[in-house]
């Protein structure tokens, strides 16, 4: 059983992906141990808040998905992440939450603050490309939650694609396709 103290300890250095996924099945045994590792995804340390995104990332795959109890506090945090590289993880994490066959799951939360978060990422200049792909797949998906996303989308992509990268322009015009 790996300690709070032995988990900061190793994700405190450079750890594999194989690290992350054996950590992450380690952390997955409890819903304390995955709450502890939400909880570092806010550390001080920039790297170590990273490591701890990519193991909860993870802890998905052997959990397919993050315990009930647990996915509302990662909901109320979601819109507090500053982490650029956690967002990333934190994208890909509600991702998987807001596909056809799981958005369910999310509908009995009251996603507004999660929802124009995701808006605010998607068009700050700040934000990486990767985040932002993310972030286009999660407003699409979650756009037959609330009638205005589907045009506030729509112009995003549209603005996003006159001088996007390759990733962007591929996943913009894919989803515009969708949104027809």
């Amino acid at each position: 059983m790996m300690t709070k103290e032995n988990f900061l300890d190793r994700i405190k250095i450079s750890i594999t992906k194989s690290d992350a996924e054996g950590l992450a099945r380690a952390a997955s045994r409890t819903s304390d141990s995955l709450n502890h590792v939400l909880d570092l995804t806010f550390h001080n340390e920039a790297e170590v808040a990273f490591r701890a995104a990519w193991v909860l990332e993870h802890s998905l795959i052997f959990n397919q998905g993050l315990p009930t109890s647990m996915l509302q506090r990662f909901l109320e945090l979601y819109p507090k992440q500053k982490n650029r590289s956690c967002q990333r993880h934190y994208t890909k994490i509600l991702m998987f939450y807001s596909t056809k066959d799981r958005v369910n799951s999310l509908t009995q939360y009251e996603l507004t603050d999660v929802v124009e978060t995701t808006f605010e990422w998607l068009i700050d200049p700040e934000t990486p490309v990767a985040v932002k792909v993310n972030c286009m797949d999660i407003l699409f998906n979650l756009r037959n939650q609330y009638d205005w996303i589907s045009d506030e989308l729509k112009d995003q992509i549209i603005f996003h694609l006159r001088d996007g990268s390759a990733a962007m322009q591929s996943r913009g015009k894919r989803l515009l396709k969708y949104m027809k």
